[in-house]
């Protein structure tokens, strides 16, 4: 039964090296920093199944560089990622004074006009 449950342990560590040449970096520092590194590796491989190797690749990428080392931050990347990034919408003001009411000056265009050719200068 111990033998069984080593060798289980054993494939999910091995699939979870296979999603990212960062993989085993990522996992020291799972060891370091979690205390159930192998929930965490577990959780990662069941987000690849769900969401693709390339993409949780990616995530462990992005978590590496930042230094974010758990399953709950690879699984928020991934979530984030699927969903399109929403347009912002037109502003609506709901009360008459929300709006502003400013009184702007004509602007200047005189910048604008050609340069007046150089007079004669009479003797």
């Amino acid at each position: 039964m111990v033998h069984r449950q080593q060798a289980r342990d054993q494939k999910l560590f091995l699939r979870f090296l296979a999603l990212s040449p960062q993989a085993h970096d990522y996992y020291q520092q799972l060891e370091q920093r979690r205390l159930n590194p192998r929930h965490h590796v577990q959780k990662i491989v069941a987000l690849s199944e769900l969401y693709g190797a390339d993409a949780v690749a990616r995530a462990l990428a992005d978590a590496f560089t930042y230094q974010a080392f758990s399953c709950e931050y690879i699984a928020n990347l991934l979530q984030q990622r699927q969903q399109p990034p929403q347009e912002p919408g037109a502003l609506h003001l709901t009360r008459q004074a929300d709006l502003l009411e400013l009184e702007l000056p004509a602007p200047d265009l005189s910048v604008y006009d050609p340069p007046s050719p150089p007079s004669p200068e009479h003797p």
